[in-house]
């Protein structure tokens, strides 16, 4: 039943044509592209709160290289419930990230990478209480899982997979976060950061894909960076520094999605524009204040409306 592919075939064929293209936007819940940019903003309205999750994502990317290069097991062989040929061609570039993958089955990448970014919304955001939240992670976890059945990308087996590691990630990142920074008087932050940089720099020996090698990168450049950050901050506020960080970080941020996008330069390259880029994240509301960042951002909005 776990791995098999009548399974898989009997719930694709029960999926409707719309709620297949429901499925193709909804399965992004647990996609490098939401989660990324997701996790930065909420990093540059809320550090103090969010930047320990910072370590929980890089560790989720390293878990996941570590994980699909260990079983490399096949995807099925079965199309997915929406022909791409009634989409616009405007969709098509989600429909073919969603729908037709060729990385390794097991573990489902993006049962694993969702239930660890709501497993640290359920644990620690400030919103209603703990048991709603567990409960509407619960469905948004299972909510991605059945996309991946259901659009044929991925056995049951591989969702289960995925969520049984990103638990198991999770019992050990917050066990880590919590007893190494009592014994050691280190702050969580570090000790969460440190996590995701030890998990990613097993991936790059065991695995050393691209993928592991911009953990790797992103591991370094954010823990670096998160120790030097109130220095760097003090020499750089009241300078032109304070205002154009935020310019800087996001033209760094983007120049490095370019590359790995691309698939452009070497791994050694990919590791240092990764470490530059997770750097940048880290130091922009350390040099230019939250509330100040946002502010301006929302009076330019609004000078641009009128």
């Amino acid at each position: 039943m776990w791995f098999d592919p009548a399974v898989v075939e009997a719930v694709r064929d029960g999926i409707p044509h719309w709620l297949g293209v429901v499925m193709v936007v909804l399965s992004y819940f647990g996609s490098i592209y939401l989660i990324a940019p997701s996790i930065i903003g909420a990093y540059w309205a809320n550090r103090d709160l969010v930047a320990p999750w910072l370590g929980g994502v890089i560790g989720c990317y390293g878990l996941m290289s570590i994980t699909k290069s260990y079983y490399g097991s096949s995807r099925p062989i079965i199309g997915p419930p929406v022909n791409a040929d009634a989409l616009p061609g405007w969709f098509y570039p989600l429909y073919e990230h969603a729908a037709h993958i060729s990385t390794t089955s097991f573990p489902s990448g993006h049962a694993l990478a969702v239930t660890i970014v709501v497993g640290m919304l359920v644990v620690e955001l400030p919103v209603s209480t703990i048991w709603k939240r567990a409960v509407a992670g619960l469905l948004a976890i299972g909510w991605v899982g059945f996309t991946r059945v259901g659009l044929a990308v991925h056995y049951p087996g591989d969702v289960v997979g995925g969520i049984a590691y990103a638990l198991a990630f999770l019992v050990v990142f917050y066990a880590a976060r919590r007893l190494v920074s009592q014994r050691l008087s280190i702050d969580e932050t570090t000790v969460a950061l440190a996590v995701g940089f030890v998990v990613a720099l097993i991936a790059v020996v065991y695995v050393g894909s691209r993928n592991s090698h911009i953990a790797f990168g992103g591991g370094f450049g954010a823990l670096l960076a998160w120790q030097f950050a109130p220095q760097i901050a003090t020499r750089m506020r009241g300078t032109i520094w304070e205002t154009v960080a935020p310019v800087v970080g996001l033209a760094i941020v983007l120049c490095t999605w370019y590359v790995a996008e691309m698939e452009l330069g070497n791994e050694a390259l990919l590791a240092a524009l990764s470490a530059l880029f997770m750097a940048a994240i880290v130091l922009v509301p350390w040099i230019t204040p939250t509330q100040k960042l946002w502010s301006t951002a929302k009076r330019r909005g609004r000078a641009l409306a009128e």
